[in-house]
C-alpha cells in the first residue's frame, strides 16, 4: 500500500493541530496547498511567519499590536474616560466594525473556565484592577459573553 511522503504527512498533522480541524479537512488543506502555486502556498506560510515574529499585545489593553501599544491605544481621539472589557482580541474587533464604540478597551485573553483549567491568574485581571486604579474612567463596560 503506498504511503505518503514525511513531508505531506507532517503537513497534515500540523493542520489537524488547528482549532476546529479534523483529520480530513487537513488532509484537504495539505491536498490544496499541493496543487497551488507555489508562491501561493509561500504567502501563506510567509504571513504566518510575520504574525509570530511581529505581532505581540499591546502593553497597555492586551490588544493585538506590532508595536509597544495597539493602534486603538495611540489615538488621541478616543474617548478616554470609556472602558470596554472583553474576552478576546476578535470581540474588540467585532465593536470597532460596529462602529458603536470610540472609547478605550482592556482584552482579558480569555475567560475564567475551571472545568478547562483557565483561573484568573491566566487572565489579565490584576493588569486590568491596576489600570482601573490609576485610570479616570467615567464609565467601565463589561463585554464579555454572560456565561
Amino acid at each position: 500500500m503506498p504511503q505518503l511522503t514525511e513531508s505531506v504527512t507532517r503537513l497534515i498533522e500540523e493542520f489537524s493541530k488547528l482549532p476546529g480541524v479534523g483529520r480530513k479537512s487537513a488532509e484537504r488543506l495539505t491536498y490544496h496547498m499541493l496543487r497551488v502555486h507555489k508562491n501561493e502556498a509561500l504567502a501563506l506560510a510567509d504571513a504566518i511567519r510575520s504574525v509570530k515574529e511581529n505581532v505581540r499585545y499591546c502593553k497597555t489593553c492586551f490588544h493585538l499590536a506590532e508595536s509597544d501599544e495597539c493602534e486603538i491605544c495611540r489615538d488621541p481621539r478616543r474617548d478616554r474616560s470609556l472602558l470596554c472589557i472583553v474576552e478576546q482580541p476578535r470581540d474588540l474587533i467585532a465593536l470597532e466594525q460596529a462602529g458603536v464604540f470610540r472609547g478605550l478597551y482592556h482584552v482579558l485573553l480569555g475567560r475564567i473556565a475551571p472545568l478547562e483549567g483557565v483561573g484568573p491568574d491566566q487572565l489579565t485581571i490584576e493588569p486590568l484592577i491596576e489600570r482601573v486604579r490609576a485610570g479616570e474612567f467615567r464609565e467601565i463596560i463589561m463585554g464579555t459573553n454572560p456565561t
